[in-house]
């Protein structure tokens, strides 16, 4: 199953959901590269890509949900540490262990995408709308 956008996970604030779109087409590109039989060092270039994309675009949420004083930042800033803990971990375990690691990592994401877009990310847009900002 390839990673793909779908316009469920849009938010409404663009900046966001161009990031989400990014992710996607990151994660997209690891698996397919993965499947594909791709050399070791652009696979690791492309986990690297992932995790900068998904640090840029932490970032920006935080930044945004702070700006708003949206009351689940605590919470949503501890899910986005902990998934770039995962993903480092992932990361450093690839290097010793190409071929176990190399498909978890897209299939991991691609699930913590979505779960997280839908629950997390819906909640500040629903806190955003609430309070006529979006």
């Amino acid at each position: 199953m390839d990673a793909v956008w779908n316009t469920r996970y849009n938010t409404g604030i663009h900046i966001i959901d161009e990031q989400h779109q990014e992710l996607f087409a990151t994660v997209d590109r690891l698996r397919k590269s993965v499947q594909g039989g791709s050399a070791r060092e652009e696979i690791e270039a492309l986990l690297s890509d992932l995790i900068q994309c998904s640090e840029r675009h932490f970032s920006t949420e935080e930044a945004f949900m702070a700006k708003f004083g949206y009351p689940d930042l605590t919470q949503h800033v501890s899910e986005h540490a902990s998934m770039l803990t995962s993903l480092h971990e992932l990361h450093a375990k690839f290097r010793e262990s190409p071929h176990a690691l190399a498909l978890m990592v897209p299939t991991f994401m691609e699930g913590w995408l979505k779960h997280h877009i839908s629950d997390g990310d819906f909640g500040f847009v629903t806190f955003l709308k609430a309070r006529n900002l979006a």
